[in-house]
């Protein structure tokens, strides 16, 4: 049975890698919802995106409350050939080669997401404060476990019948995990303004990491094929909860060599991140991870890493007349340099994004964006355990501006992530996701 505790703690390794990813969350702002391409964009939430061009905003308080309401599923369409079927209690789909199919499926679905961006301008100098939800964000439910756990519960039964000579009836389990996760962020920056064309910023931004893993797997049975019922006496039972804090500097730099185009570069130093653990754990947990290093970490006061990866952005915006506005932006994570991953089974990840903004009226604006991102991973790095898949997401939304000093976002984005499937020793694996967020928030000037 080693192999079958072992993959308990996989299991529990799968909420940890979802919760964290290894991204950056960017939707930090409802103009991000409406139009993704933000970095070479001048307002108030530039002071994630841009912060050097929030410098360029006038004199005086600037102040924007975003609220988003994000849903995602990460989807695993499981195949290992005829042993799903063996299942008497949760009986599996029934393909027309004769094997068996699950879905797997892990929800979030989070009812507010808050940030808050606040810039003061005064002459040539810009001071400026920020908080979001920079990694994780909520919380993941998967009410059936995973699919490689269930298929290793019965290969091993069914592997410890026949090396006892007992014909095999089927096998049956319950398992379960919720993990949550939130990565908080606050920024503070102070930013000037050189001449009239340029601009630079420097800021420090603070990220406390709260985590907090629960699940079990338990009643795990064994049939023979005469029906008697084989109880194993295996039951894992996890609870255990994560902090660390961690800090970056962020430099910035804006560009505007005419009225009609602005430029703009960010770069984020890498966030050194070292998590604790509080464990409630049952002893049958605890001894399945003592003494593994990739699975003590979920042990009372274990400390292991969870750095945020170094990014650098690029931005464009050119208005060709004064009511149109165009973005382009490139955004490069280095992933590599994080502590915390297989650096065989990943390389860094890239963004394209596009957008545009046009203003209707003098107090309606709409616009829309598109973002590709571009993950660059090895087969292996594919499982049930932890996937992430190339997308393309889309925003749109609307501003509407109800007074001189207040004007009132709300957007709509969805991200469409192309499909994989990995073949197997024995059937196989397709993984998708989906994901879409609803956003609404205001901004005040005075």
């Amino acid at each position: 049975m080693k192999k079958l505790l072992l993959t308990v703690a996989a299991l529990v390794a799968a909420v940890a890698l979802y919760a964290g990813d290894y991204l950056t969350n960017t939707n930090q702002s409802i103009r991000f919802l409406r139009n993704p391409s933000r970095t070479g964009a001048i307002g108030i939430d530039g002071v994630y995106y841009n912060p050097a061009g929030a410098v360029f905003l006038s004199d005086g308080w600037h102040f924007q409350f975003n609220w988003q309401s994000p849903h995602q599923k990460r989807n695993v369409y499981s195949n290992y050939g005829p042993l799903y079927g063996a299942n008497y209690l949760n009986p599996a789909i029934a393909e027309a080669d004769g094997s068996f199919s699950r879905k797997f499926t892990g929800k979030v679905d989070v009812l507010i997401q808050p940030s808050l961006f606040a810039v003061y301008n005064r002459g040539d100098w810009s001071f400026q404060f920020g908080f979001g939800i920079l990694g994780g964000g909520g919380e993941c439910k998967f009410s059936h476990g995973i699919g490689s756990f269930e298929a290793l519960v019965g290969q091993t039964g069914m592997r410890e019948f026949a090396e006892k000579g007992i014909p095999f009836g089927g096998y049956s389990l319950n398992q379960h995990v919720e993990g949550k996760s939130f990565y908080y962020g606050i920024t503070m920056a102070a930013g000037r303004q050189i001449g009239d064309k340029l601009s630079v910023s420097l800021g420090l931004r603070g990220i406390i990491a709260s985590n907090h893993f629960k699940g079990g797997v338990e009643d795990i049975t064994f049939r023979t094929a005469a029906g008697d019922i084989i109880k194993s006496d295996n039951t894992y039972v996890l609870d255990c909860k994560q902090s660390g804090f961690g800090f970056s500097p962020i430099i910035g730099v804006d560009f505007r060599p005419n009225e009609c185009v602005n430029l703009a570069l960010r770069y984020e130093f890498r966030t050194r991140l070292q998590v604790e653990s509080k464990a409630n754990n049952n002893a049958a947990f605890n001894a399945l991870a003592a003494g593994n290093a990739t699975f003590s970490k979920y042990l009372d006061k274990a400390k292991h890493r969870a750095d945020m990866p170094s990014m650098l952005a690029f931005g464009a915006e050119i208005s060709p007349v004064s009511a149109l506005r165009i973005d382009a932006g490139y955004n490069h994570y280095f992933d590599l340099d994080t502590k915390q991953w297989n650096k065989e089974l990943l390389k860094d990840t890239d963004e394209l994004t596009f957008g545009v903004e046009y203003d209707v009226t003098k107090m309606v604006e709409i616009s829309a964006g598109i973002q590709y991102t571009f993950y660059k991973q090895k087969e292996e790095n594919y499982s049930d355990m932890n996937f992430n898949l190339n997308c393309t997401s889309v925003g749109m939304g609307v501003g509407v501006k109800v007074s001189d000093h207040v004007t009132v976002n709300a957007s709509y984005f969805h991200s469409f992530y192309k499909d994989h499937t990995k073949p197997q020793t024995v059937g196989f694996s397709t993984y998708s996701r989906t994901n879409s967020v609803f956003g609404l928030g205001v901004d005040f000037t005075f």
